[in-house]
């Protein structure tokens, strides 16, 4: 449970009330918590001098003295602890913070008593934090009257193929709006939303959802201003964060899939898509050249078609699934995976999750060999294109999720 009562720390003193919130989330971040905290003091003497802020830490039980480095920070330091399942101490989460929703909870109600106008949480991890974030978050929020302030980041064209692929088309298609990032772990709200949030009956604190995505999708269906900040580039640098690729599918996706199961009244009646109102000028994506091991991705694809179908012939449809086995013999340098084909697959993992065809954890992870055949198309398509062209080719995944929509809601009901 969160701590009842936040502890004010730190050699600079607390004030009753602030005008902007700066929350972490830490778990054994020592190494990078600090410049993370220096950064946004930095951000805010630079963009707001006029306001007060407060620095809050919601601790999931740090054992290399992360809160302590926060007290010269150059804040004023509010410190909460909370104490996350059990489970996630042994097997953290993909984003690298035991009992999330919890920790939110903890810095959203640390931010309201300190009647905070905006409460910018950033990931204690993240090393290409700067100045400007703090500006491009809080800023529409102070002056704009936006809501929630989420991040779009600038990478290379063959990273982030999780997001690009497969989660920011699907969350597209659910709720409506054009989001870049939807795990995107730097975020901004304003207090109304705060306060919304902090009595909603349907927040799951506990669970192992994935809070941020729940947050985004009830800001979006009950009305508020949902914005979106590019940030730049996004590096982590972490002890905690899981890089296995099986698992960080399986927790993305099922925690999609999981908000998807109990709150449907958040997507269901939703259809076609808006941008969101931006700060910051988007950013092509980069395109020098890199290795990547596509044989090997295609060899796991293949490989999978051989050795999941039993799984596969339980969730897919027998015309989804032929429709995969015929790729299975498509030559490496010509290897195309269809955009409406590959909707119609998640959107069918999404029913197989929904009604338990199988044991979920095998469902998500059965997901792979699919998710990196698609990425082995996407690939090879991109090798020559230019950066607008590249750009493009994830826009036409989106477009195909939002085709395929009615589809998922005709099976789900």
């Amino acid at each position: 449970m969160s701590s009842a009562a936040p502890e004010p720390r730190g050699a600079v003193a607390t004030p009753a009330t602030a005008d902007v919130a700066v929350a972490v989330l830490t778990y054994n971040n020592v190494e990078t918590v600090k410049m993370v905290a220096a950064t946004a003091a930095a951000g805010l003497a630079q963009h707001f001098p006029g306001l007060s802020a407060v620095l809050i830490d919601a601790d999931a039980g740090s054992s290399d003295g992360t809160p302590e480095a926060l007290e010269t920070a150059g804040l004023p330091l509010v410190v909460t602890h909370y104490e996350p399942p059990a489970g996630e101490r042994a097997a953290v989460p993909f984003h690298g913070v035991p009992g999330r929703g919890e920790g939110l909870r903890a810095v959203f109600a640390a931010a309201r008593e300190l009647k905070a106008r905006v409460c910018v949480v950033l990931e204690a991890d993240v090393a290409s934090v700067a100045p400007d974030w703090i500006r491009d978050l809080a800023g529409p929020v102070l002056t704009e009257k936006a809501d929630f302030v989420g991040p779009a980041y600038a990478r290379h064209r063959w990273e982030g193929t999780i997001t690009r692929l497969l989660l920011s088309p699907l969350v597209r298609a659910l709720y409506g709006r054009r989001l870049q990032q939807p795990f995107g772990g730097q975020q901004a709200l304003s207090a109304r939303l705060i306060d919304h949030l902090l009595v909603h009956p349907k927040w799951n604190w506990s669970g192992r959802d994935v809070s941020d995505l729940w947050i985004t999708g009830a800001a979006i269906a009950d009305g508020f201003a949902v914005w979106e900040a590019w940030l730049g580039p996004h590096a982590v640098r972490s002890r905690t964060r899981t890089n296995d690729l099986p698992t960080m599918l399986a927790e993305t996706v099922g925690a999609v899939f999981t908000l998807m199961d109990r709150h449907q009244d958040l997507w269901l009646e939703v259809r076609g898509s808006e941008p969101l109102p931006t700060v910051g000028a988007p950013r092509a994506p980069l395109v020098e050249p890199r290795a990547l091991e596509v044989d090997a991705m295609l060899d796991a694809f293949r490989l999978g078609v051989r050795d999941l179908g039993g799984i596969w012939d339980l969730i897919l449809t027998p015309d989804t699934l032929g429709e995969v086995l015929v790729l299975e013999n498509a030559p490496g340098p010509g290897f195309r995976f269809p955009d409406d084909l590959w909707a119609r697959i998640v959107y069918e993992f999404a029913l197989g999750h929904h009604y338990a065809v199988v044991h979920r954890d095998h469902l998500l992870r059965s997901l792979v060999p699919l998710y990196l055949g698609r990425t082995a198309a996407y690939v090879q398509v991109t090798r020559t294109a230019t950066a607008q062209a590249t750009e493009e080719m994830p826009e036409e995944t989106a477009r195909a999720f939002e085709r395929q929509k009615p589809y998922l809601v005709e099976h789900w009901r």
